[in-house]
């Protein structure tokens, strides 16, 4: 059993689906996606459909998982569809009432953040940043899913995060995980491919930190 790490997947079925198959994911491995499934690209409902029929893959909400489901709650409202990524209101299109309303409870079920082992090793795995221990509940909502860490941030334990596409911490090309001391940001930036050089979907194995990308 392995378990892997990802994040950031903005609707990029395609690639995930050969991530998949290159890390040669299967029914024995455990899959944690740390947010940010839906808006950019076009399948960010098919991706959401699949991932919660998963047994073996766990979601954590990402700021545009929570903003679809805040959409969702408005949907039927006159001015509803104004809060939608048009690829991710497409998506919607094809479901029916039932199905909107089985995925906005779904989302509902996402937690912020979470505490895995794997490798002899602990990692808090949330979509953008630790929160302090002292943060009321509407701050650490906005550290869980909104904040971007600085390259001094330090961390008591290691963190691994996405939300922040690796390119602001480096300029290497193609993007790669960026790691600095206790934190690891894997969102090398697939929904940006053809805006940002080198985007690219990465994968984390926690059981040995080995990296893949697709």
């Amino acid at each position: 059993m392995s378990v892997y790490v990802m994040s950031d997947l903005h609707g990029d079925w395609a690639h995930f689906k050969l991530m998949l198959l290159k890390i040669r994911f299967s029914k024995s491995d455990h899959l944690y996606i740390i947010g940010d499934v839906v808006d950019r690209g076009p399948h960010g409902i098919k991706l959401l459909q699949f991932i919660r029929q998963q047994e073996n893959m766990t979601l954590l909400m990402g700021n545009h998982d929570l903003m679809l489901l805040q959409s969702l709650q408005h949907f039927d409202e006159p001015d509803g569809t104004d809060w939608f990524d048009p690829q991710t209101y497409a998506g919607l299109c094809h479901l029916s009432a039932q199905e909107r309303a089985e995925l906005a409870q779904y989302l509902t079920t996402l937690p912020l953040f979470l505490t895995v082992s794997a490798g002899g090793q602990d990692y808090f795995l949330v979509h953008a940043c630790p929160a302090p221990i002292n943060a009321s509940n509407e701050e650490a909502l906005e550290y869980f899913l909104w904040a971007r860490v600085s390259p001094d941030d330090t961390f008591d334990m290691p963190v691994i995060a996405g939300h922040t596409p690796t390119a602001y911490y480096q300029e290497k090309v193609p993007l790669r995980i960026w790691r600095n001391g206790n934190y690891t940001d894997i969102d090398c930036g697939t929904a940006f491919r053809s805006a940002v050089p080198g985007g690219c979907l990465a994968c984390l194995r926690l059981d040995d930190n080995k990296e893949f990308y697709v």
